[in-house]
């Protein structure tokens, strides 16, 4: 990612998610789509399992198969799709390696409330898993709801967090395909390690208007 840009993601991850992250800490990509399979690569593989909250979006299961690792799906509360802290707590193994959750969430709408949230971080840290946060949706909230980034939590949760996000969503730049992923610095090395055999980078025109966006 160019600076300019990484430089405004940094300020706009202080500023709207209370969460610090240097250049070195954030990654830009073709869309939170590949931050996130990216990010799977680099964090999971053989013998590991993912925990995925439960109705999800469709690729989060295909993206930890695609690594090697295993999906194990845990429901959330029947009566208002929030995380089910206690089912999470049964799911965890001494395979857990990570757990994928979306907040606002694709499809249930639900926003993760700040206290599930910071029993989620408390596991994460006891249990020492990843949490990958798909945030693309942060500014899709109604009425009274209020979306709260988990890695703003403690130093020891976010760094066990990457928080991903993008411009489809928030800015309607769907197919201008920009998205990032921000984590402590070995994890963004392992991702631009991948992303430079793959796609090497998001275009930089796309980039260009993702800066004039944050702007």
């Amino acid at each position: 990612g160019i600076l300019e840009l990484r430089e405004e993601i940094v300020k706009k991850l202080k500023e709207d998610n209370n969460i610090t992250y240097g250049l070195d800490e954030i990654t830009l990509a073709v869309g939170a789509k590949q931050a996130l399979s990216s990010t799977m690569m680099v964090i999971a593989g053989p013998g590991d399992e993912v925990l995925i909250p439960v109705p999800c979006w469709v690729s989060y299961s295909e993206m930890v198969k695609i690594a090697g690792a295993t999906p194990v799906f845990v429901p959330v509360r029947a009566d208002d799709f929030m995380l089910d802290i206690d089912a999470i707590k049964t799911a965890i193994t001494p395979h857990t390696k990570a757990i994928i959750i979306c907040t606002p969430n694709n499809p249930t709408g639900a926003v993760y409330s700040e206290e599930s949230l910071r029993e989620l971080g408390y596991l994460a840290v006891k249990h020492d898993f990843f949490i990958v946060a798909d945030e693309i949706y942060e500014k899709l909230i109604y009425g009274d709801a209020e979306h709260f980034s988990i890695a703003s939590i403690s130093e020891e949760v976010r760094k066990r967090t990457v928080t991903i996000n993008g411009f489809s969503k928030a800015y309607a730049m769907t197919g201008w395909r920009v998205g990032y992923a921000a984590a402590r610095a070995d994890i963004i090395k392992g991702i631009i390690k991948i992303q430079s055999q793959t796609t090497s980078a998001t275009s930089a025109i796309s980039q260009k208007a993702a800066v004039a966006a944050l702007r």
